[in-house]
């Protein structure tokens, strides 16, 4: 079919093989496998995932042997800890630069005080994400801004992951972070999973916001698992066990009605394939693969 996008590229996420978060699942697989099935399944790029070397050059070299370049890579962020901050904005930093080196033009954050699964100073696994009192949105705010003019000042752009189970993953959150940001320097990485998760209307989503979108996840959401979810309510880690994630195409998301949003825009950039699953159950190759394939039916890529 003739293509409907113009400079776009096609990432894949490594957390289809090997978990994050979760260090039970998936840990059996080498970064070798990992890189040699994205090649093999036709990916131009991967993100960093816990595997990964941070030796650039040897990174550099391993992905260029399989015809591979790093996409860009997650980094937490504490900004409305006031007393953490200055430490998680070196680590920042560090990555940014690490980043950089690679030859990445966009860095990943997510704000992981008072979510459900990763503030390190305390379990909220069972009390969900906390919602941020009109300081902390200033906290945010400057802190990102902070850190997108680093991004900035090294020819680079911050882009924000909204995220189900943090302090941003609906609509409304999106908006007023967008409201409280520079244009300029804070940006979005829209992912079709998380969106889909926390019951958002996609096609208003990247229709309203399309102007602050530099990165894409595309991921979709086994809708019958969403339900048991939501029933029970499991939180993300948890969610992500029972198999709520897989590759587009296999779940329950309108996927041709996004890539003509994000066509009809002039979207250009990364688009990453991810989907958290067991990789004792999903076999990985078999997955991006399929998802491979489904993208390139839909859109010509």
């Amino acid at each position: 079919m003739e293509k409907l996008f113009y400079n776009v590229r096609l990432g894949v996420h490594p957390i289809c093989w090997v978990n994050d978060d979760m260090h039970d699942l998936g840990d059996f697989i080498s970064f070798e496998q990992i890189i040699d099935e994205a090649n093999i399944s036709n990916y131009e790029g991967i993100e960093l995932g816990r595997k990964f070397p941070r030796d650039p050059l040897i990174l550099k070299n391993s992905l260029k042997e399989r015809n591979l370049v790093l996409t860009s890579g997650w980094c937490d962020i504490l900004t409305i800890d006031k007393d953490k901050w200055p430490d998680y904005f070196e680590a920042y930093k560090k990555h940014t630069l690490f980043l950089k080196e690679m030859g990445c033009k966009h860095v990943i954050v997510c704000e992981v005080g008072n979510s459900s699964c990763w503030d390190p100073r305390q379990n909220r696994r069972k009390l969900g994400p906390k919602k941020l009192t009109e300081g902390e949105w200033n906290l945010l705010a400057n802190g990102l801004n902070q850190c997108g003019a680093f991004a900035r000042e090294n020819s680079m752009e911050l882009v924000y992951h909204v995220h189900t189970g943090t302090v941003i993953e609906t609509y409304e959150e999106t908006e007023k972070l967008l409201s409280l940001t520079d244009a300029d320097k804070v940006f979005l990485l829209a992912d079709t999973g998380h969106q889909f998760y926390c019951g958002v209307d996609l096609v208003k989503f990247y229709t309203d916001f399309f102007e602050r979108i530099r990165y894409i996840h595309l991921k979709d959401v086994r809708q019958d698992i969403l339900k048991v979810v939501k029933q029970f309510g499991l939180d993300f880690n948890s969610s992500v066990r029972v198999g709520i994630f897989t590759v587009p195409g296999d779940g329950s998301i309108d996927f041709p009605s996004i890539f003509n949003v994000f066509a009809a825009k002039g979207y250009q950039g990364w688009m990453v394939v991810e989907a958290e699953q067991n990789a004792l159950y999903a076999n990985p190759l078999n997955y991006v693969t399929k998802g491979r394939a489904y993208i390139k039916d839909k859109t010509g890529l």
